[in-house]
């Protein structure tokens, strides 16, 4: 018998090749890097905050002396507690307001035709493709000129901006997900429209809304561009803006800049471990349609 087909030997060296690095070994290992390329920046962060002024610029990896003299620095002498207040504040509004529009938005796109919906949908999400860099100047103006420069307020618009049409994407594709029968069954039963939504769909459609409210926090927690294009000092400042307090004419204050940053990832960490299956729905499920 002839030698082996040399097409089969060349697909059987790539099954090979394919069975190895699908191996749960390799898997294991590459899912080991990728978590410790993001802890240790983190990781890095929190020891740097531990150290004192001098131990900053030492070489030693370790503080010598740990203290937690540069969270006073960074939470008190420089006022950064204010910038925590303003980015909780700015987040829960804009996911409140972003939610309590979304939400109806989705639900409608996803239920009733009327003449150019698909086209009004679309436009919903092409506001969205805009480069952010780009508006930033219309922004300002607007802003400006409504007398909304260093509040709160200009940057829950923006926020709001942002974030509306990811949540009207994800709610429609949720409620595309519902049968129109759960509707149409209440709608015999007696119910209106809206009670139809409230009483019916609505909490089929919690873990979706949950989801929406987790990554609408998220986002507009961290923020920058807009809220850095409007805020002048800590009335308005959010954490991500406030940072560069710690940046001065004389030089950085490493210390009180890692401590800052530690206390900015404290809660999207935390919503993160203890809401990460709403996550999951709402980058998958919400991914539909």
């Amino acid at each position: 018998m002839a030698g082996a087909d040399p097409t089969l030997q060349q697909y059987r060296r790539r099954q090979r090749v394919w069975d190895a690095l699908e191996s749960r070994y390799v898997v294991h290992l590459v899912l080991f890097l990728a978590v410790l390329f993001i802890i240790l920046p983190i990781v890095w962060m929190f020891i740097t905050s531990l150290k004192t002024r001098q131990g900053v610029l030492s070489p030693a990896y370790l503080p010598l002396e740990p203290t937690l003299a540069a969270y006073d620095r960074a939470l008190f002498d420089r006022g950064f507690w204010r910038a925590v207040v303003n980015s909780v504040i700015v987040a829960s509004v804009s996911t409140a307001i972003v939610m309590v529009l979304g939400t109806p938005a989705g639900y409608v796109f996803s239920r009733f035709r009327f003449r150019f919906d698909n086209a009004v949908f679309v436009f919903v999400l092409f506001t969205r493709l805009f480069p952010p860099i780009g508006l930033v100047t219309p922004y300002y103006r607007i802003v400006s000129t409504f007398g909304l420069l260093n509040t709160k307020t200009g940057i829950i618009i923006a926020n709001v901006y942002l974030w509306l049409p990811l949540v009207i994407y994800i709610m429609r594709n949720f409620f595309i997900t519902i049968p129109t029968a759960l509707d149409e069954a209440a709608r015999v039963d007696g119910c209106t429209k809206i009670q139809a939504f409230r009483h019916v769909v609505f909490p089929v459609v919690l873990p979706g809304f949950a989801a929406g409210t987790i990554l609408t926090f998220l986002y507009s927690w961290r923020e920058f561009l807009f809220a850095f294009t409007v805020s002048t000092d800590l009335r308005s400042m959010t954490i991500p803006v406030a940072t560069f307090l710690f940046v001065g004419d004389a030089g950085i204050d490493w210390g009180a800049m890692a401590a800052a940053a530690i206390v900015a990832v404290i809660p999207s960490a935390l919503v993160v471990v203890f809401f990460q299956r709403y996550i999951v729905v709402g980058l998958t499920g919400g991914m539909k349609g």
